[in-house]
């Protein structure tokens, strides 16, 4: 399984980017290795690579109830392996294959943007508003118009992309990737939620579920 543990033993920050918040999430790409014969998710470990310990707990907490929810036994690594840097190929594989996991599911940040973007000013023109009683000849007077400018602005909009990948214990080899892009937000739950919904439903369209 050495493909997955390269990606643990790295330094992903899912509790400062994917853990942060969200406002969107989508996938930009998605593959199923088209061999695999073992059929849908049954027992999975679940991995959140996190510098932040409490970050990581969130992460796999939320996926793992989750998947329980689409009954699929799911359970968070970080209960066996509270430490995540130091897991290692043999103990993971041991553990994975002694409790009956037959899949393994990590996910981590590969990447991180903020972009700026300009809106420029805008200009708008009020008339003035009269009593009803006015009728219609107060259109002939020489009426005085409010002009008001909104100065033009910067603001930045920042993503993260995440990597999440899905191995088959009996073989060790990696059966789906999902990558996706979010954009940052405002709330953790709100995020998760969106992440999850959207790695869980391809991996449903991949048939892995």
């Amino acid at each position: 399984m050495r493909k997955y543990l390269l990606g643990i033993a790295g330094s992903g920050l899912l509790a400062a980017g994917l853990l942060a918040s969200c406002s969107s999430t989508s996938m930009i790409s998605h593959w199923r290795d088209p061999s695999y014969a073992g059929g849908k998710l049954q027992k999975v470990m679940v991995i959140g690579v996190a510098a932040n310990p409490a970050g990581r707990r969130m992460f796999e907490d939320t996926f793992s109830s989750s998947l329980n929810k689409r009954k699929i036994q799911a359970f968070a690594s970080y209960q066996t392996f509270p430490d995540a840097g130091e897991i290692t190929q043999e103990g993971l594989e041991a553990y994975a294959r002694e409790q009956g996991f037959t899949q393994i599911l990590v996910a981590r940040i590969v990447d991180r943007q903020t972009i700026q973007e300009y809106v420029p000013p805008t200009v708008t023109t009020y008339a003035p508003s009269y009593p009803g009683y006015y009728g219609g000849w107060y259109p002939y007077y020489s009426t005085s118009y409010t002009t008001m400018v909104s100065p033009g602005y910067t603001y930045e909009r920042s993503f993260v992309t995440v990597e999440t990948n899905v191995y088959d214990v009996s073989t060790a080899k990696m059966i789906w990737n999902g990558m996706t892009e979010t954009e940052i937000g405002s709330t953790v739950q709100a995020h998760l939620a969106e992440y999850i919904d959207v790695v869980v439903g391809y991996m449903g369209q991949d048939k892995l579920l």
